[in-house]
């Protein structure tokens, strides 16, 4: 796998999509992270495959990040729905999500995610990690 004309993730990128008004799905966090975005996306940039998105009747219930990296891409990523949803949980309007530049991970788990990418996707490594 090659990188081809990288596209870059940036705060005003995200704002922009979030302003859009074209998620259709509704998201349940109040934020993201924009490092954990730059991560997915640059991975679905070149060809790295993730899990589908856990959704119950239009609500992401776990795949906020990698919706919103799919989105940005126009990559279709898979949707399984009817997802076991807390009954506490609330809908956040798109518009409104804090977009967190610090890093929530941590060396360690951003290693453990190259790890299982690379294993899923059968590439190297060193390829996800020098992303």
């Amino acid at each position: 796998m090659k990188k081809f004309n990288m596209q870059e993730i940036t705060l005003k990128t995200v704002e922009e999509l979030f302003e859009s008004g074209s998620l259709d799905l509704i998201a349940l966090q109040p934020g993201v992270c924009l490092p954990m975005l730059q991560r997915i996306h640059e991975k679905m940039q070149v060809g790295i495959h993730f899990d589908s998105i856990r959704v119950n009747d239009s609500r992401i219930v776990d795949g906020h990040h990698r919706y919103i990296s799919s989105m940005l891409l126009n990559i279709d990523i898979g949707i399984n729905d009817n997802y076991p949803i807390p009954s506490t949980a609330e809908n956040h309007d798109w518009g409104n999500l804090v977009i967190d530049e610090f890093d929530y991970e941590t060396e360690e788990e951003i290693l453990e995610h190259n790890i299982r990418d690379a294993e899923l996707n059968d590439v190297e490594l060193e390829f996800l990690i020098n992303l």
